[in-house]
């Protein structure tokens, strides 16, 4: 994978995600008790031994590059490539609209022409799996695919848009359309390409020259039958975040141990920034039942089905059922939430209750006072 490159596109301008994105990008979403939605496609790409990976974001970019620093945590602070933090409008102010990833894409066109690398592999920060994707490059390479869609068979509904594949009988793509998952067994892209440097550099510019801007519907549904584009399916355990709901969801099933061994229990680590906290405490009332808890917490209530993460405080008699508890948030004595989502630092006062469903969780935005 040494003349590769990966470059992870980042989202901000998010209505989906309502209020969760408010203050951070998509791909900065707190995920599992410990980890950011970018980590799972950054570590794949470091396990794949790329060593060249380039972040480009719109706005809202604050907390990712707080997260992200240099890349040590994932062995990407090097004197030679290493992970780049691509800002917007960095090159040149006739790309600042950054209407879509057609202009995020030509804003870092100085970065892709410098690097030697020869392929890219091309992501968004939108999908909690465990992948590699040094053998999606060998069929790439094997095949002589112009574009290689990473993709995974759908066999539940989703509530966002998708990139639908339709393949022959070698993996040759036939059809590509776009739109929401109504129905199972369809074959959904995972926002994952592979492609030459080159390639991906002459799209851009053609469809800039176009006035166009979305990378999908420009570059790839309307080349589908132009160019010799391949699916790559990848079979382990996929959960994408487009919504609140997804999110929600998302998280709840990491809480089962499948799905925490496809993630998190095999040979390739999912890596994220390290906070050195004190191990958590639990007083003599605390009961926990199925929970994922990070350090640094000071647990006094019950807690059921909820991921908890550094730093949140839960006093006395609280009881949490199904919730989602971000950092330093403070949960007061007596208090009860249910399909809950707290965001970073904030503070329930005593005796209050609130009641959401799985579908429509609660959420409560950052530094709120409820």
């Amino acid at each position: 994978m040494q003349d590769t490159m990966g470059i992870i596109l980042t989202e901000s301008d998010d209505v989906t995600l309502r209020e969760l994105t408010e203050v951070r990008s998509r791909a900065a979403l707190p995920v599992a008790g410990r980890y950011r939605l970018i980590d799972f496609v950054l570590s794949g790409m470091v396990n794949s031994g790329i060593i060249n990976v380039g972040v480009a974001t719109k706005n809202k970019y604050s907390s990712l590059m707080d997260h992200l620093g240099a890349g040590s945590p994932w062995d990407l602070q090097r004197e030679h490539y290493g992970l780049f933090m691509l800002p917007p409008y960095a090159s040149h102010e006739k790309y600042a609209a950054m209407a879509g990833e057609i202009d995020v894409l030509m804003g870092i066109m100085p970065y892709l022409r410098r690097s030697r690398q020869k392929y890219v592999v091309l992501s968004t920060g939108n999908t909690i799996c465990n992948i590699t994707f040094d053998e999606a490059l060998r069929e790439h390479k094997t095949k002589g695919a112009d574009i290689t869609v990473i993709y995974r068979e759908e066999n539940t509904p989703g509530d966002g848009e998708r990139l639908i594949l339709e393949t022959d009988d070698v993996g040759r793509i036939t059809d590509l359309s776009h739109g929401p998952l109504r129905r199972t067994g369809l074959l959904a892209g995972m926002d994952m390409y592979i492609m030459e440097k080159e390639l991906l550099i002459r799209i851009c510019e053609a469809a800039y020259a176009r006035g166009e801007h979305s990378f999908v519907m420009d570059a790839l549904v309307r080349n589908a039958h132009t160019m010799r584009m391949y699916g790559w399916e990848y079979k382990g355990y996929a959960g994408r975040v487009d919504s609140v709901a997804s999110y929600f969801a998302c998280n709840m099933e990491i809480l089962r141990e499948d799905v925490q061994t496809a993630l998190f229990r095999q040979e390739d680590e999912i890596f994220t920034k390290v906070k050195h906290l004190a191990p958590t405490r639990y007083g003599d009332g605390a009961e926990i039942t199925n929970c994922l808890i990070a350090d640094g917490c000071n647990i006094e209530g019950s807690a059921e089905n909820c991921i908890i993460f550094r730093g949140v405080k839960l006093g006395k008699h609280a009881q949490l059922r199904n919730c989602i508890i971000m950092e330093k948030t403070h949960i007061d004595t007596g208090c009860e939430a249910e399909n809950v989502i707290f965001d970073k630092e904030c503070l329930m006062r005593e005796g209050k209750r609130l009641m959401g469903q799985p579908n429509y969780p609660i959420i409560i935005r950052k530094g709120a006072v409820i």
